[in-house]
């Protein structure tokens, strides 16, 4: 299932400005792939640690972070579908997230 298909099935779907930037972070070459959460962390990931990377922390980057945190959110949303490997994921999903301000 394409993000924004995923995303049609929330209580509340996102702005349409943050739904594009989530479309365009999740599928960069226009592929309608499944998405997954481990994928959704990952272009989180991608995107916090270019914003640090640039310095880019401040307001004008507010969509990005926003972008950023939705990705987030919905990933461990979207394992709430799997309840039985839950605890192993989102141990993994923190761990893969904390450590990018340490690489940076």
């Amino acid at each position: 299932m394409s993000l924004a298909a995923w995303l049609s099935t929330r209580e509340s779907a996102p702005p349409d400005r943050l739904l594009a930037r989530l479309t365009e972070l999740m599928h960069p070459d226009g592929a309608n792939q499944d998405v997954r959460a481990e994928a959704m962390v990952k272009a989180a990931g991608e995107v916090l640690r270019r914003l640090l990377r640039e310095g880019q922390t401040a307001r004008d980057s507010a969509l990005e972070l926003l972008a950023a945190d939705a990705l987030a959110t919905y990933a461990f949303e979207a394992q709430s579908d799997e309840p039985e490997a839950m605890d192993a994921r989102c141990t993994w999903a923190m761990s893969y997230l904390a450590k990018i301000a340490d690489s940076v």
